[in-house]
């Protein structure tokens, strides 16, 4: 078999013109490179001063903060607690950090923080509802809506709620008479006529009183477990009854355990216990 070779001088000449191509081509592909480089780090040094433009601007330091939702707790207590200052600068602020911070407090449900540019934070609130103040043997504490105590009551707490007594025994709480108390506020919540929730200044729950209600114009009502609705309505009636007979609504003992028999007292009472056949009138 006979193998055909290049002649050496074609060989040589193709080389030459390789290198040739190559020696044209390199400084082109360079330059691209050095530009892109350059183009690079200038856009970079760019970008670094106006980040450090922006973060030392006053432009964008704070100037206002505007606080929603309170209620409860007050404007300069949020801000305090979000650890703002007047040398802040709106675009370094952790707006997730702070509403975390805001959220510690007890009276606040949840917290957002957001901006407003150039200069503006906006801090909105959700406060906790207190229902109820919860009495043990020396001091009271806050429960909301779904009937979890969430701090204890302090001096200055705006809290206007009924004090619920007697469900607290031996250092804990009895869920029993706890769960009755918040039944039966929230039967009130429902109503549009005496009493309402606002009405209620004390619920006592024990085993001689049952469960017993304080009101704001002096009434006690003896009430009883379950059946809420029923002797609310009935109460409505009574309440009606006495209005007719032109008889004074204040200072009265209303026993509403039986519905089919209501006991009326009036005078300074504090319980059926202290009703006699004498002073009690049926209804």
């Amino acid at each position: 078999m006979t193998t055909l070779r290049k002649p050496f001088k074609t060989t040589r000449s193709a080389r030459k013109n390789r290198l040739k191509h190559r020696s044209g081509v390199m400084p082109g592909e360079i330059f691209k490179m050095l530009a892109i480089i350059s183009v690079a780090g200038l856009l970079a040094t760019l970008m670094v001063y106006a980040y450090n433009f922006a973060m030392c601007a006053d432009y964008f330091r704070l100037k206002n903060t505007i606080v929603r939702g309170c209620d409860k707790i007050s404007r300069e207590k949020v801000i305090e607690l979000a650890g703002i200052s007047s040398s802040m600068n709106i675009l370094t602020v952790n707006l997730r950090k702070m509403a975390r911070e805001i959220e510690n407090d007890p009276w606040i449900r949840n917290a957002s923080v957001g901006r407003e540019f150039p200069d503006r934070l906006v801090i909105e609130i959700v406060e906790r509802d207190a229902v109820a103040l919860l009495k043990n043997d020396k001091e009271m504490y806050v429960v909301g809506r779904n009937g979890v105590v969430f701090k204890r009551f302090e001096t200055g707490d705006m809290v206007d709620a009924p004090v619920i007594t007697g469900s607290y025994r031996n250092g804990g709480v009895r869920k029993g008479l706890l769960e009755n108390a918040f039944e039966f506020l929230n039967c009130l919540s429902k109503r549009d006529n005496f009493p309402m929730e606002w009405n209620v200044s004390e619920i006592y729950a024990d085993d001689v009183y049952a469960f017993s209600v304080f009101t704001d114009n002096h009434l006690f009502l003896n009430i009883g477990f379950g059946d809420y609705e029923a002797k609310l309505k009935r109460l409505k009636r009574v309440m009606a009854d006495l209005e007719q007979r032109g008889l004074d609504r204040k200072f009265l003992s209303i026993d509403l355990v039986d519905c089919s028999r209501i006991a009326v007292e009036r005078g300074n009472v504090f319980g059926p216990r202290n009703l006699t056949k004498d002073r009690k009138m049926e209804i």
